[in-house]
């Protein structure tokens, strides 16, 4: 059975930051996860929503184009493709 993960996220709410930068928008939440690089996807989608439920973890195969938009209610996971959703986060994970 071949894993697969989505191609399209949700709708983007637009903003002018991303990471740290977001923090005033989140008080008291965590905006930025770099101790889930390396973890499997779904285990870092689910830390980071339970963090900071404001905001949905996405799940993408590494090499797939996202357009460069920061959105506020996002955080993009990158793992291997040949190995998606499961698969080790590739990327610093990040509201934006």
């Amino acid at each position: 059975m071949q894993n697969q993960c989505p191609t399209l996220g949700p709708k983007c709410d637009i903003c002018d930051c991303s990471g740290s930068g977001c923090q005033s928008q989140f008080p008291g939440m965590k905006v930025e996860w770099p101790e889930l690089k390396g973890v499997s996807g779904l285990q870092a989608k689910a830390t980071i929503e339970s963090d900071n439920p404001r905001v949905t973890a996405f799940i993408y195969p590494q090499g797939v184009y996202l357009p460069s938009i920061n959105c506020c209610n996002r955080v993009i996971l990158f793992v291997p493709a040949e190995d998606c959703p499961n698969g080790p986060v590739q990327n610093r994970p990040i509201v934006g």
